[in-house]
């Protein structure tokens, strides 16, 4: 695998707005409402989704009902 000899790992599919979504989900345990903006909450969705975080998605899809 080439992680083990290189300092990074790719994510293709997520955008830095999203990965920083997630970050801030799974170090707090929460998100703060104003973390999610137009522009950054498809791709914190598909984040979560891609990371398998069911709360996370739930949580995104009753702030912006």
């Amino acid at each position: 695998m080439k992680e083990t000899y290189e300092n990074q790992i790719s994510f293709p599919n997520i955008n830095s707005s999203g990965m920083e979504i997630i970050l801030e989900y799974i170090y707090t345990g929460s998100i703060n409402e104003e973390s999610l903006t137009k522009d950054n909450t498809i791709e914190a969705f598909y984040a979560a989704d891609y990371f398998q975080l069911p709360d996370l998605q739930d949580f995104i899809m009753i702030v912006f009902k």
